[in-house]
């Protein structure tokens, strides 16, 4: 177990500055995969197919 000796002792911190301009770059990149994708769920063909058995083959699949 670990145990605290000194308790008058301040807590380390690590601390950074903020770069200016990864906020903008951050938002241009989101905003650009958000347009990416609207363009691919747009573009995409039809409803989806149901995936699975077919009538025929779960029918069988039940039957012994």
């Amino acid at each position: 177990m670990a145990s605290h000796s000194n308790s008058d002792e301040p807590l380390q911190e690590l601390k950074h500055d903020a770069v200016p301009g990864y906020l903008k770059a951050f938002t241009i990149a989101f905003a650009i995969m958000g347009i990416y994708l609207a363009v691919i769920l747009i573009s995409s063909p039809g409803h989806a197919k149901k995936h699975g058995y077919g009538d025929k083959d779960h029918a069988r699949e039940t039957k012994h």
